[in-house]
């Protein structure tokens, strides 16, 4: 393996990277830009903390693995660093391609073992399970409220949706407007709502708070720009989408907050990232789901969140309700825990 070249990527080196342009024009990109970008402002990150591990052989890329440092909190105790897993590719074509599990170990041994996978394909699962050293921490249930076609049937599509946005709204259109409730997509983070999130940091170990969602919603990994268009086609991961829009949504009564969500608006399919409430809400919140379903008028709402779920079959009309179940993996001896209602905006997922 002389000619295969093996090189660690920290923060510091990804704010060097962005200018350096010898690196973006090769063929196959191993980060977007928009990425790169937006891992260089993770304040949980750390100058020194490694974000992607590449191989090349003999100059072409065959393999990469990213990186997205978070932290977890723990009463009692300072907060502990670790990594998620975002992106782990091999060129299958290669005679190096066993580089691809080298990096694994490699991001392994650097963190420490403090390693978890939100996200992965059927191939990379069965190398985690392969190892011996992952195991299940969560299980998200995530339920595909399917209420029209997909937009690869173009012309279909466009009329199956405005049916089912016909529909929609005739059967509880005005059981939504009946309902002393307001859903607004929030500019800014006032002092109210900054209020409002702080109230539930302590059921949640990953601390989502104010500053966190600021560089969410403000640096994204998806866009619609012909750029990344282009770009899409040298990158193994995605980067550019027709339409997309992260939307983090108010859901006041009676003037006062009762909820905050985080929705993820991609080609037309609407997916619940993360909802901070008070269970007892849940009708409210499923009426106001609703109004935003209404609103948007997408081919398919997707959810993991099971007490919003079932109060959602009772009152949007759907034509198939597809279950899906997906792990979150850890190395087996690091502690992750994700609190009382595990929310699937973790990860890489709430960027994309």
């Amino acid at each position: 393996m002389s000619d295969l070249e093996i090189s660690q990527y920290s923060k510091l080196d990804f704010k060097k990277l962005l200018n350096d342009e010898e690196f973006w024009i090769r063929g196959r990109l191993a980060i977007s830009r928009r990425r790169c970008i937006s891992q260089t402002l993770n304040s949980r990150a750390d100058d020194g903390d490694v974000l992607l591990i590449t191989a090349y052989d003999k100059g072409r890329l065959i393999a990469y693995l990213g990186i997205l440092p978070d932290l977890h909190f723990t009463a009692g105790h300072a907060p502990l660093k670790f990594g998620w897993l975002t992106t782990w590719w091999v060129d299958k074509t290669s005679v190096h391609r066993q580089a691809a599990a080298m990096m694994l170990y490699m991001a392994m041994e650097r963190s420490s073992g403090r390693i978890a996978i939100s996200s992965f394909s059927r191939d990379a699962k069965r190398v985690y399970d392969a190892t011996r050293r992952f195991q299940e921490c969560a299980r998200f249930e995530r339920v595909f409220f399917v209420m029209a076609l997909p937009p690869k049937f173009r012309a279909l599509s466009s009329a199956t949706r405005l049916l089912s946005h016909i529909k929609n709204k005739v059967l509880f259109g005005w059981k939504a407007n009946c309902r002393e409730l307001e859903t607004e997509v929030v500019q800014s983070f006032d002092q109210n709502l900054s209020s409002f999130i702080n109230r539930w940091l302590n059921e949640d170990p990953l601390e989502r708070d104010v500053s966190y969602w600021q560089w969410v919603l403000k640096y994204p990994w998806l866009s619609t720009t012909e750029e990344d268009e282009a770009a899409q086609k040298r990158y193994g991961f995605s980067i550019f989408a027709q339409r997309f829009e992260q939307l983090p949504v108010v859901v006041r009564r009676d003037g006062a907050i009762i909820a905050f969500l985080i929705l993820n608006f991609r080609d037309w399919r609407l997916s619940l990232m993360y909802a901070l409430y008070d269970p007892n809400d849940r009708a409210d919140i499923a009426a106001a789901l609703r109004i935003i379903i209404l609103h948007l008028n997408p081919w398919v709402f997707v959810s993991s969140d099971s007490v919003l779920n079932a109060a959602i079959r009772r009152g949007v009309p759907f034509y198939l309700a597809a279950l899906r179940r997906e792990p979150v993996l850890v190395y087996a001896s690091f502690s992750l825990s994700l609190g009382p209602r595990p929310q699937v905006g973790i990860g890489d997922n709430v960027f994309t």
